[in-house]
Parts: C-alpha cells; structure tokens; sequence
C-alpha cells in the first residue's frame, strides 16, 4: 500500500532547491505553467522513483566497492533536487497529494 502525504510535510526540503538550484526550478516553473495537477503529480512521482533508483544504486556501489562512482553520486544529487523542485512546485500549485498521478500513471499500464 503506498502512504501518500502532504506535501507541506517537506516544505523544509523544497525551500532550499530555490537557493542551491535555482536555475533548474525556473525551468520546471515554466514547463509547470502548462501542466495540469495530475501532470505535475505524475512528473513529481516519476522524480521520486528516479531518486529512489539513483539512491539505491549508490548505496549498492558504496557496498561493493568502497565508495560510489562519481557519475551516480551526481545522478543522485541531480535527482533529489529534481524531487525537491518538483515538489515545491506541487506545493505552490496546491497539488494536494499523489494520488491522481499515479491512478492515471497506473491505467495506462
């Protein structure tokens, strides 16, 4: 079962994408502003799951050898920061959870 939350729950977390990466939210705003919800909840969820891949890799690679390779280190910031903005963008269009992206996601497949 997958637990959805508010996304106010990590607004401490999407703040900060404004100041470290702020070349990429206004990217995102802009691509954004033709979206519909359900668009931003799915490219949002499509971000989680990438985040979560990259993640894992690197913890995969620092078990096996030592340390992560240099290109999934970067892939892995470069995703986190892509959640971040995502949702922050999510948050400031009042997307209120997840849930309508990944039904529509889930009825494609």
């Amino acid at each position: 079962m997958l637990h959805t939350s508010n996304f106010d729950d990590v607004a401490c977390i999407t703040t900060g994408i404004a100041i470290t990466n702020p070349a990429m939210l206004a990217r995102l705003r802009a691509q954004a502003g033709k979206l519909s919800s359900s668009d931003i909840a799915a490219h949002l969820g499509n971000a989680i799951t990438n985040a979560a891949d990259a993640a894992h890799m690197l913890a995969w690679e620092q078990e096996q050898f030592g340390e992560g390779h240099p290109e999934t280190q970067v892939d892995c910031e470069y995703f986190e920061d892509l959640v971040a903005a995502w949702s922050l963008i999510a948050s400031e269009r009042q997307v209120a959870s997840l849930d309508a992206g990944l039904i529509e996601t889930a009825s494609v497949h």
